[in-house]
């Protein structure tokens, strides 16, 4: 029973932003002029009895000068599963202001060019005809420019050389000149893993989705399809292999001479 209590008290938000305040050494009067929130609002957050908005809950966290602790503890307690548009990769695209993709292995599908979007489908096996790839070629490789009319996220990614050295000729020219293409915009900053490094820790691509209301998603895209983390305790990790990645692989500058050389 008691495990059980305090599992519950755990994810409890109030029970935490108590914590936090008493621990900065304010009263909830202090903590309502320096968050610019009524003490009695935050007194009803303490006990439970009203569960607040991220846009307040980032006041708080300002407040107590938490550094997004705060903020982080109330995404986990208020995390009881993702609202289904979250589970579709297309509609967190179009949600998200920066997009992070480390990919240990290929070029990611968003800045891929159809020669290498078309190699990618064929090793992979698909079933479909060559129409159906064809079509499946034509929307993978307009998906970044129809982000971009929309909402014009962001891209930061990590590969690997290799993910270019081992296609032919032809295909790594016109990935290259794309990749170089889309570096002359501030939005794509390409990182590379030189040739003999490897990412350690990452197994299949990692997706961080930095959204614009301020909130999080992490995808992981496998052979069979993506699958979102759904546990919001395991985001901490998966955000400090995103840093692992960019810490592994070259500047973006070094990274844009490397694709030149190999145009």
């Amino acid at each position: 029973m008691k495990e059980q209590k305090e599992q519950r008290q755990e994810q409890e938000f109030g029970t935490y932003l108590r914590e936090e305040r008493e621990q900065a050494g304010l009263t909830l009067r202090d903590l309502a002029k320096t968050s610019g929130l009524a003490a009695s609002t935050l007194s009803r957050w303490e006990n439970n009895k009203v569960t607040p908005s991220r846009a307040d809950v980032t006041k708080a966290d300002q407040g107590l000068k938490a550094k997004g602790r705060v903020v982080a503890h109330w995404e986990i307690a208020t995390s009881i599963g993702f609202p289904p548009w979250m589970k579709n990769v297309n509609r967190l695209e179009e949600a998200a202001q920066l997009v992070e993709l480390i990919s240990p292995h290929l070029v990611p599908g968003l800045l891929q060019a159809p020669q290498y979007a078309r190699a990618v489908f064929r090793e992979g096996l698909h079933q479909g005809s060559s129409s159906d790839i064809d079509r499946l070629v034509a929307l993978r490789c307009g998906r970044y420019e129809l982000l971009r009319s929309q909402t014009d996220p962001r891209i930061t990614t990590v590969f690997p050389v290799a993910a270019l050295t081992c296609v032919p000729d032809a295909v790594r020219t016109e990935q290259v000149a794309r990749l170089l293409a889309l570096t002359e915009s501030d939005q794509v900053n390409i990182h590379l893993i030189p040739e003999g490094a490897i990412l350690m820790g990452v197994v299949s691509m990692l997706i961080m989705f930095h959204l614009r209301d301020g909130g999080l998603a992490a995808v992981s895209d496998h052979v069979d399809g993506a699958t979102l983390y759904e546990d919001k305790r395991n985001y901490g990790r998966l955000h400090g292999l995103v840093k692992q990645a960019l810490g592994s692989a070259l500047p973006a500058r070094q990274s844009r001479h490397v694709l030149e050389q190999l145009r």
